[in-house]
């Protein structure tokens, strides 16, 4: 009888564990992003004032652009052929191209896991990219395209 109860414990706990359930989804709250159709192994976050957040690092190379952490101004720097973005911890100021823009919402790090996150829409668009959102039910989406970055 208790190897009985053992195997059917086996048997449910082994259901449980490869169930659709335990997989990770997008939500509203934890949109999926892709840049031309590619999904990168990030969720964006959402932030205050409505803006989406997303670890620096895999957007910025995403969009093939060289990137630059100062860890003592904590700021970085992005760069391709046409385009240079710095934002700074904390800052409501940002620059492209040189060019002072005002933020929204500023970059800030996390404490959780002491990345650095951008706002996703202010990065992609300054890039020359298009943002668009997809909902669906519970579910949402963020595409970036530009027909102009190399497929890698």
């Amino acid at each position: 009888m208790k190897s009985f109860k053992l195997f059917f414990v086996l048997i449910i706990s082994a259901i449980l564990l490869t169930s659709p359930l335990n997989v990770v989804h997008a939500s509203r709250e934890k949109p999926a992003v892709y840049v031309n159709n590619q999904q990168l192994d990030i969720f964006a976050g959402m932030g205050s004032k409505g803006v989406t957040y997303v670890p620096f690092r895999p957007i910025f190379e995403k969009l093939n652009m060289t990137v630059n952490w100062d860890s003592g101004t904590k700021s970085v720097t992005a760069k391709n052929d046409k385009t240079t973005i710095t934002l700074t911890n904390n800052s409501y100021t940002a620059y492209v191209n040189g060019e002072k823009v005002d933020l929204l919402a500023p970059p800030f790090i996390d404490p959780n896991n002491n990345s650095f996150n951008v706002n996703l829409r202010f990065v992609a668009e300054s890039s020359g990219a298009k943002v668009t959102w997809v909902k669906k039910g519970n579910d949402a989406s963020i595409y970036i395209t530009n027909p102009n970055l190399n497929k890698n």
